[in-house]
């Protein structure tokens, strides 16, 4: 299948990674739909908006119509009181609320700093083998250990906690069921994912090894994935050989290897589309789960499901949406949409017509990197319908500032596209705007070009594609015409 929706295409989203990707996913959507969007550097200067990670930039922004603004952080904007994004934080705090709703979550305690491993041991044994093991703080899988059945097993991981600097941890029972994350808006399931651990399926020739530079292969084609490959590391290689499994192992025609016991996407795990094979029983669960926290409007519900019966595992105030919307397999689900339909009701259906513009997210995010800017207002997208063409022109039109001239003049009129070199000797220009007649007549504005010019030809063609806001020159490209 296509790793792009039909809202989406590879031009717009290349070169955006990781939780960038959220932010500018849920920004494009606003923004398509005619609301102002400007982004910040220093998130705090303008709202109280609690921001977790390392670093703000590319990720805070605000949408605003003419009667209110709402701020923005990833996929989480700022009906999510701070209060509930401590919750979440926590899973212990998490757990307490979900009990008190009765939402069904694994029986389990947190332990602080303060406790020591052995005593950790002793109190966890109140509760029946197999047990999980995870940072009580933690995030993206970092520090989980599952299904462990013994005492030694349950000291080795909670001394793997307290090794990689997280100092409180939560040990609970280890539940069946098949992962899942679970996306609410308000009261509303609007995406689920089934998380599958790390794994490969042979072929009856290819090794384990070369079964996952295959995948990897495909994952990078995947702009959600292609930073999160299967890595060949000691925990992946002593996974498989305790499954009697080497790397050097060719599996029979059609035989699924795990390579890793946590259905972790970070970790190589895959993200297959599954909103709607669950079942209403399940769903409502996850919207209890959002619920049971005060202030919590949307977010990201981590659950085990065995056929009906599920449990909450963890809620994710900030979540992580681009998963639903680049799944491995499955069709995308339009997270961002139902995210801004709950902060702009009045905007539903705006940017179904406008699916073809584009901001330059790279273009934006450099400025703040270089810190020549500390607030960037985009420019409006255009309220209308797109006409758009592209002119491939022959004659004397390179090395003689023919792109600048065109450039000038594309942004005088106030088109949007691009001009670019081609290998042949020719040049490309697209402009598209929502007056057709100044498109057209773009081509006698080429025709003429800059005094050192001389044009010969002008071959014309409807163009259908992307276009990006604004008129830039582009690096040389092959021609394809």
């Amino acid at each position: 299948m296509s790793q792009f929706p039909t809202w989406l295409t590879k031009q717009m989203v290349s070169g955006i990674r990781g939780f960038n990707l959220d932010a500018y996913l849920v920004a494009l959507e606003g923004w398509r739909r005619g609301l102002t969007l400007k982004w910040y550097g220093d998130p705090s200067a303008v709202i109280d908006l609690k921001i977790i990670g390392f670093s703000p930039l590319g990720k805070t922004f605000s949408l605003s119509d003419q009667n209110i603004t709402h701020f923005f952080y990833r996929s989480r904007g700022d009906k999510v009181t701070n209060g509930a994004v401590d919750i979440g934080a926590d899973k212990h705090l998490t757990k307490e609320h979900l009990i008190k709703a009765n939402v069904p979550t694994p029986k389990g305690k947190s332990y602080s700093q303060d406790t020591s491993v052995d005593e950790i041991v002793q109190d966890a044994l109140t509760i029946d083998f197999p047990l999980v093991v995870k940072p009580t703080f933690g995030s993206l899988g970092k520090g989980v250990t599952t299904n462990i059945k013994n005492e030694i097993e349950l000291q080795n991981a909670i001394q793997h906690v307290r090794d990689i600097e997280y100092d409180d941890v939560v040990v609970e029972s280890f539940e069946k069921g098949d992962d899942y994350r679970i996306y609410v808006v308000d009261d509303q399931v609007v995406g689920a994912i089934h998380r599958i651990p790390a794994n490969v399926i042979g072929d009856g020739h290819h090794t384990i090894e070369e079964l996952i530079n295959q995948k990897n292969e495909v994952r990078k084609e995947n702009p959600y994935l292609k930073t999160k490959l299967i890595e060949l590391d000691s925990e992946l290689i002593n996974y498989i050989n305790a499954s009697d499994y080497s790397i050097e192992s060719v599996p029979l025609k059609d035989e699924t290897v795990y390579l890793r016991g946590a259905a972790n996407i970070s970790g190589g795990g895959d993200p297959i589309e599954a909103t709607a094979a669950l079942s209403d029983e399940v769903k409502q669960v996850a919207v209890n789960a959002i619920k049971s926290i005060p202030g919590l409007k949307h977010a990201g519900v981590d659950m085990l499901v065995n056929r009906k019966e599920s449990v909450v595992l963890e809620v994710n105030p900030t979540a992580d949406i681009s998963m639903h919307i680049f799944p491995l397999k499955g069709k995308a689900q339009n997270v961002p949409e139902a995210i801004i339909d709950h902060y702009f009701p009045e905007t539903k259906g705006l940017a179904q017509d406008r699916t073809k513009i584009y901001f330059d997210y790279k273009e934006i995010n450099n400025l703040f990197k270089k810190m020549l800017v500390q607030e960037y207002q985009v420019t409006d997208a255009p309220p209308g319908k797109l006409y758009a063409k592209r002119y491939v022109i022959s004659g004397k039109v390179q090395k003689i500032g023919f792109r600048n001239w065109i450039r000038k003049e594309a942004r005088k009129r106030e088109l949007h596209g691009y001009t670019r070199n081609l290998r042949n000797g020719k040049v490309v220009v697209v402009v598209a705007s929502e007056d057709e007649s100044q498109v057209n007549s773009f081509k006698k504005v080429c025709k003429k070009g800059p005094n050192r010019a001389k044009v010969d030809n002008i071959a014309e063609y409807v163009w259908d594609k992307q276009i990006a806001i604004g008129f830039e020159i582009r690096t040389l490209k092959r021609s394809t015409k």
